[in-house]
């Protein structure tokens, strides 16, 4: 710049302000987006479970906690593996009709004196028609809570794909799919379908099967993000929509959904209106997904929306979402909150400024360090104390 100015030596300076002016932008995820969520997280928790919640965790638990809810260092130096066991394609727990089988893969200790453990489902996204257990649903997470003492159980679940109207679209899913190593092979489920599947054939297995697997039946978690979000979130029906499917031989402590898609019409009127909407046709698509529209099945989407499936009955939420979630909207994971929190519910919504959707996705990036900082946290006092 120097060069090319010839004399005028300070107009060099001109690119430098703009590059910082770029820098700053781009810097603050990092800035804000850390210190406001972990300062309303900070707060939630005094707020929702007491100032002195931490001391009704027993200190062995709290020894293995992360000692910090951001370390900048570790983004960047904070490669590692965690020490648990993996036993891959458990099950099948389900044999469809439509002659699919789904499998589990669970994370255990290494070692452990307990005959039972504190069991958390954990459910892949990909909006209901792509992903699988395994490398696309975040295993070091898996891994981490495994070695914390947990049973983890990550599932596979019946996808929706579009044979005949869009096969443009189900071949594009189907070659990502054969890229992650497994092909979409199994017959299309609608949403609905996928919501029974999860809790009533998924929830049948783990209870028969709790004594092999060390099952603590009294302490169950489920996990989930994105289109997995919502079926975690789902499971707030299991009093009240979905009463007669899910087992309740398991007690549910507490639901971790993360950016989950909470109110399917307003996800419905967003998506259909928008011009990347139209232009790929995705409202028929998810009309065929969801089961119709919502203006001609307005039932049917109230019974697959977790917004409308509140109720007394409803255990401890960790929301997790971005404010900048073009996919999901965050007002959606504020009006489940607002719901929940209309009936004194122990709901804790952590959001992320600037943040956007799959946040997480680096396990060490500052959105994945908070949430597991929190998540651990929330296991321990949902569990040692009456909520």
């Amino acid at each position: 710049m120097v060069r090319l100015h010839n004399k005028k030596k300070k107009l060099w300076i001109i690119p430098i302000i703009f590059g910082l002016v770029v820098m700053t932008m781009n810097m603050m995820p990092v800035v804000t987006g850390v210190y406001e969520p972990i300062k309303s997280a900070d707060d939630q928790f005094t707020t929702v479970f007491g100032s002195n919640y931490m001391d009704k965790i027993p200190d062995e638990v709290k020894n293995t906690f992360l000692p910090t809810s951001f370390d900048f260092w570790k983004m960047y130096n904070g490669f590692e593996d965690f020490e648990c066991n993996i036993t891959r394609n458990l099950g099948p727990y389900v044999k469809t009709a439509k002659n699919d089988s789904f499998y589990i893969d669970w994370y255990a200790p290494k070692s452990t004196v307990k005959s039972v453990l504190p069991t958390i489902i954990n459910i892949h996204g990909g909006a209901w028609v792509l992903g699988n257990k395994g490398t696309e649903n975040m295993p070091l997470v898996s891994k981490y809570l495994a070695s914390r003492g947990y049973n983890v159980f990550d599932i596979q679940y019946g996808l929706y794909h579009f044979p005949d109207d869009a096969p443009w679209i189900n071949d594009f899913i189907a070659n990502s799919q054969a890229g992650l190593g497994r092909d979409l092979t199994n017959g299309t489920y609608t949403v609905q379908e996928q919501i029974i599947m999860v809790l009533g054939n998924l929830t049948d297995y783990l209870v028969a099967n709790a004594a092999t697997l060390k099952i603590n039946t009294s302490c169950v978690y489920v996990m989930g993000r994105s289109a997995g979000g919502h079926l975690t979130a789902s499971f707030l029906g299991y009093n009240s929509t979905y009463i007669d499917v899910f087992n309740h031989s398991l007690k549910l402590r507490g639901l971790i959904p993360f950016y989950c898609p909470a109110n399917l019409t307003d996800l419905y009127i967003t998506h259909a209106d928008d011009a990347a909407g139209k232009l790929i046709g995705l409202e028929p698509l998810m009309a065929k997904a969801f089961g119709g529209n919502p203006i001609d099945n307005a039932s049917l989407y109230n019974e697959i929306s977790p917004v409308d499936m509140v109720d007394q009955s409803a255990p401890p939420v960790l929301l997790l979402h971005g404010t900048h979630d073009l996919m999901v909207p965050i007002r959606e994971a504020r009006q489940l909150k607002s719901n929940l929190d209309a009936l004194n519910n122990h709901t804790i919504m952590i959001e992320f400024p600037f943040y956007g959707h799959a946040f997480d996705v680096s396990f060490n990036g500052p959105a994945g360090q908070i949430s597991l900082y929190y998540i651990e946290r929330f296991l321990a006092i949902t569990q040692y104390m009456d909520v």
